[in-house]
């Protein structure tokens, strides 16, 4: 066995000076620790070193930065208690970044021959928040986000960014138990930056997110005179609850994440990343009715627990507002060959899609001849079978990788491990990551 020092490693970012916190710890003192698992976190900023030409300064509008840490090696961990600052210590960025700061120890009989096991793997996270009062300061990128980010890199090294818009399917999978992608991290150990936008309140359908490519300025401005005008009409005033659900939604509206582009900072200094290299998407998040708005045209899928938490002036608008529109298996195809088609222009943005679970395992219909056709309208289970035949088809002529949630699901068993055809066991979860992570070496360079 030996014992290796764990430091912290490089961390650059030209033009300014990196601060952190106190560490946070993730484990317990003499426990064991598998290789790449983070043990612990800091907050971090980055300060201007001098004077900053014009414009927003550098992740501005990302009020959660951390850094995450892992050993390289497996092994029995010592840590070093003195980090760990406590109080406001471990969440204001009080100390100039070190590479040579020791945390720990780890006594292992892994250590490589290269003298890299005690140089500790970086996980960068940044989150943006959804407002800016949505302070939350305990764990991993905590608060309420629009989006949440977490990378790794080496020195020399770029990495690509997958995007991650669905609902819960795709969400666990990316983000990890504890939403800070330290599983993706642990297992993949290319360049990687994994973006994460969740479905508040709008779900990201086919036709919310081609809404959001085409939009220009001058129509977003167009819905938000619209919602200004609507509201502030009412003669009953809405509720605090409508109000956030409204900025939330404007929010949503304003913002395209396809073509969003990144900033990062690594062990290789400031990098800026182009729009994502790859998209997750997922089936289960199109509906087969999606509401129209009735003058300006733009696309709303809101999810009936988000419905749910709006005021009572939203759902009457959104009632009164917007009309519903039928979308039949093959509308929802060309949705998606135009989708593939719009990201191959732009950006060369290949799409991953997860597809749907087709059984549970759980149905008994002896006959069908008690429901009206066709039968997807009626039963989920024939709908998830034509859907995932639809992607199935359009993979054969489109750029689109598929995750086999169906198949692999039914391999593990569907009523043990997805029993509601959604929100996927662990062990299923690990599986599917290992999936898209294949999807990814062809887009490495």
């Amino acid at each position: 066995m030996t014992l290796v020092p764990l430091v912290l490693g490089p961390l650059e970012a030209k033009g300014f000076t990196i601060l952190r916190s106190g560490v946070r710890w993730l484990v317990e003192d003499g426990q064991w620790c598998p290789a790449h698992r983070p043990i612990g976190f800091v907050n971090v900023s980055l300060e201007p070193a001098g004077k900053l030409a014009g414009g927003q300064p550098m992740f501005a509008d990302e009020m959660e930065l951390q850094v995450a840490f892992a050993p390289r090696v497996a092994g029995r961990l010592k840590l070093d208690g003195e980090m760990a600052r406590g109080g406001y210590l471990s969440i204001r960025t009080v100390a100039a970044w070190d590479a040579d700061t020791q945390v720990g120890q780890i006594e292992t009989d892994e250590a490589p021959d290269d003298g890299e096991a005690g140089s500790l793997r970086l996980l960068m996270l940044a989150g943006r928040r959804m407002t800016a009062l949505a302070d939350v300061h305990s764990g991993l990128l905590p608060g309420w986000h629009s989006r949440s980010r977490g990378w790794w890199s080496e020195p020399g090294t770029t990495p690509i960014t997958l995007l991650s818009l669905g609902v819960c399917d795709a969400a666990g999978v990316v983000t990890g138990a504890q939403t800070a992608f330290t599983e993706m991290f642990e297992l993949d150990r290319d360049a990687t930056q994994m973006v994460h936008i969740p479905d508040h309140p709008i779900a990201p359908c086919l036709p919310v997110l081609l809404d959001q490519i085409e939009r220009t300025p001058d129509q977003y401005e167009a819905i938000a005179q619209d919602v200004h005008r609507h509201f502030g009409s009412l003669s009953k005033p809405p509720t605090a609850n409508d109000w956030m659900f409204l900025g939330a939604m404007l929010a949503a509206l304003q913002n395209a994440p396809l073509k969003d582009r990144y900033d990062i900072f690594s062990a290789g200094g400031l990098q800026r990343l182009g729009p994502p290299d790859a998209v997750l998407l997922s089936l289960a998040v199109e509906p087969q009715s999606i509401l129209r708005h009735r003058t300006l045209g733009y696309h709303m899928h809101v999810m009936r627990h988000h419905q749910a938490a709006a005021g009572p002036a939203v759902r009457a608008w959104l009632s009164s507002a917007f009309e519903p529109v039928k979308r039949p298996i093959d509308a929802i195809r060309k949705d998606y060959e135009r989708l593939i088609d719009s990201l191959q222009h732009l950006s060369g943005t290949r799409v991953i899609c997860l597809n749907r679970m087709s059984t549970s395992g759980h149905e008994d219909i002896a006959s069908y001849m008690g429901f009206d056709a066709p039968l997807s309208e009626t039963l989920s289970n024939v709908a998830a079978k034509e859907m995932n035949l639809m992607l199935d088809d359009i993979a054969t002529s489109s750029a689109i990788d598929i995750i086999d949630v169906d198949a692999i699901a039914a391999d593990l068993g569907g009523a043990e491990h997805l029993p509601d055809g959604i929100h996927q066991s662990g062990p299923l979860q690990t599986i599917l990551r290992q999936e898209i992570l294949g999807c990814l070496v062809s887009l490495r360079h």
